[in-house]
């Protein structure tokens, strides 16, 4: 749980340090289901978690779960 806007450089900053096999877990990637909204209305905040779940999606080097669970939480595999 950190500033929604860094949730990108944090990834990339953790992830060499990361053993493979070890988890991230990060919440609020569903951000009250605003990140469904039409992009004109959405916040910085927003476009930023919608960056990071693409991110995410689109890292081979990873496995990930995104879990409906109150705000959303994407669970990170290093593989």
């Amino acid at each position: 749980d950190a500033d929604k806007i860094n949730y990108s450089k944090y990834y990339d900053l953790i992830m060499p340090r990361l053993n493979h096999g070890g988890y991230i877990l990060a919440d609020n990637v569903l951000w009250s289901g605003n990140v469904l909204k039409p992009f004109a209305d959405q916040d910085e905040d927003t476009k930023a978690l919608i960056e990071f779940n693409r991110k995410i999606t689109n890292d081979v080097t990873v496995e990930n779960v995104l879990l409906p669970i109150r705000d959303g939480i994407m669970l990170i595999r290093k593989k």
